[in-house]
C-alpha cells in the first residue's frame, strides 16, 4: 500500500483520528482484547489497595484516622467491584472512555486523601507511589489527552498537599521530587503518543488493506472473496432459521465483442457504468458483487424466488433501455436460484449458474 495515497488524519494535540468514527472503531478494537485484563487487573489492584488498611491499623495510632482511612480504602473498594460489572457490559466509546477516565481520577484522590490523613508519611515513599500510578495511568487504555491531565492533577495534588503535610521539606528535596514527577509526565507522555500514532496507522491501514481486499477496484463493489463469505453467513442463517434467500447471477452477453471491437478500456468502462446503474436499483441489503470478469452476482436476503425474478427482470429492463457511452447498448443474461432445505453455498450457486448457462444458450437477454 501507497502510504502517500491513504493518510488517515491524525490529531497532533489529542493523538488519535480526526475521523470519531475511526478512533471508535479503533478503540474497540484495542479494548476488545484488553477488557477482561482490565476488568481483572482493577479488581486484583483493588483487592490490594484495600489490604493496605492492615499496616494502616499498625501504623495509625488515632482511631479517627484509621476509620477515615478505612471508609477511603472500603469505598474505592466498593467502586472498583462496580467498575468490574459495569465493563462487563457493552459500553459505547464515550462511556467507556469517561468511565476509565473517572476511576483513574478517583484512584488519584483516594491516594491524595489518604496520604494527608497518614500521621508521619514519608514523602520520598509517597512521591515513589505517585511514579508508580503515574506509570500505571499510562499503561491503561485510554486518551492520550485524559491520561496527561489526570497525571499532572495527581502529580500537582501531591506537591500540593505534602506542602501541606510538611511545613519543613527541603526546598532541594522538594524541587527534586517535582522535577521527577514532571519528567515522568512528559516521558510517558512522549512515549505514549509515539505508541498511540503507530498504533493507530497500523490499525488504519490494516482496516484500509481489508477493504481493497473486499472492494473490487473497477466497478467499486464488492469482490468474489467478499461475496463468498456473505454467501456463506446468509446459507447458514437460512439454514438455522428457514429465511428467505436468492441468489441472482448474470454476465454481459457477448461482451467478448465489446472488447475486440472496442477495446478493453471501453469494455471496463462498460462494466464500471453497468455496476453503477444496478446498484441504484437494489437494496441496501442486497449483497452485489464482481463475480468475476464480465459476471455478477446479487445476493438477495429475505427475498423469495418470485420477488428475486421480478428484481431480476427489472434489472434486465433497466441495463436493456439504459445507454453506454460509445457502445450505446448492452444486454445481460440472468439465472435466478433460491435456497431450498438441504442447500449449501456450492448447490445454490451451482443452480443459479446452470440458469444463467440456459438463458445464454436460449436466444441471451432473458431471466432463467
Amino acid at each position: 500500500m501507497n502510504a502517500n495515497k491513504f493518510s488517515p488524519a491524525f490529531s497532533l494535540i489529542l493523538a488519535e483520528f480526526k475521523d470519531k468514527r475511526l478512533e471508535e472503531d479503533y478503540f474497540r478494537h484495542e479494548m476488545s482484547g484488553l477488557v477482561n485484563y482490565i476488568r481483572t487487573a482493577a479488581l486484583i489492584l483493588g483487592i490490594l489497595f484495600f489490604l493496605f488498611i492492615i499496616p494502616d491499623y499498625f501504623l495509625t495510632s488515632n482511631s479517627q484516622t484509621f476509620q477515615a482511612i478505612f471508609f477511603i480504602r472500603a469505598s474505592f473498594m466498593l467502586l472498583i467491584i462496580i467498575l468490574y460489572v459495569v465493563l462487563g457490559q457493552n459500553l459505547r466509546y464515550g462511556a467507556l472512555i469517561y468511565l476509565i477516565s473517572v476511576y483513574k481520577l478517583l484512584v488519584s484522590i483516594a491516594f491524595l486523601l489518604i496520604f494527608y490523613l497518614y500521621e508521619s508519611p514519608n514523602f520520598f515513599v509517597q512521591s515513589f507511589g505517585v511514579v508508580i500510578l503515574i506509570l500505571a495511568f499510562f499503561l491503561v487504555v485510554n486518551r492520550w489527552l485524559n491520561v496527561i491531565l489526570i497525571s499532572l492533577f495527581l502529580g500537582a495534588g501531591f506537591m500540593f498537599t505534602a506542602n501541606l503535610r510538611f511545613g519543613h521539606i527541603p526546598a532541594s528535596e522538594y524541587a527534586a521530587v517535582g522535577v521527577y514527577i514532571t519528567l515522568v509526565i512528559t516521558m510517558s507522555a512522549i512515549s505514549s503518543y509515539r505508541t498511540n500514532y503507530y498504533k493507530r496507522l497500523q490499525f488504519a491501514y490494516n482496516k484500509e488493506l481489508v477493504r481493497t481486499s473486499e472492494i473490487d477496484a473497477l466497478t467499486g463493489i464488492y469482490a468474489k472473496g467478499k461475496f463468498n463469505t456473505e454467501l456463506n453467513k446468509w446459507v447458514e442463517l437460512a439454514q438455522r432459521y428457514q429465511y428467505p434467500l436468492s441468489l441472482v447471477l448474470f454476465d454481459v452477453d457477448d461482451f467478448k465483442k465489446i472488447n475486440d471491437h472496442y477495446g478493453h478500456i471501453i469494455g471496463d468502462q462498460v462494466l464500471a457504468s453497468l455496476a453503477a446503474v444496478i446498484k441504484s436499483s437494489i437494496r441496501e441489503s442486497d449483497v452485489f458483487a464482481r463475480w468475476g470478469g464480465d459476471e455478477f452476482a446479487i445476493l438477495l436476503p429475505y427475498a423469495n424466488r418470485t420477488q428475486a425474478h421480478g428484481l431480476a427482470e427489472r434489472i434486465r429492463m433497466i441495463i436493456a433501455t439504459s445507454r453506454f457511452d460509445q457502445v450505446n447498448s448492452v444486454s445481460c443474461s440472468f439465472g435466478v436460484a433460491s435456497y431450498k432445505e438441504g442447500d449449501d453455498s456450492s448447490s445454490l450457486m451451482s443452480r443459479a449458474d446452470y440458469r444463467l448457462l440456459q438463458a445464454k444458450s436460449s436466444g441471451k437477454n432473458k431471466v432463467v
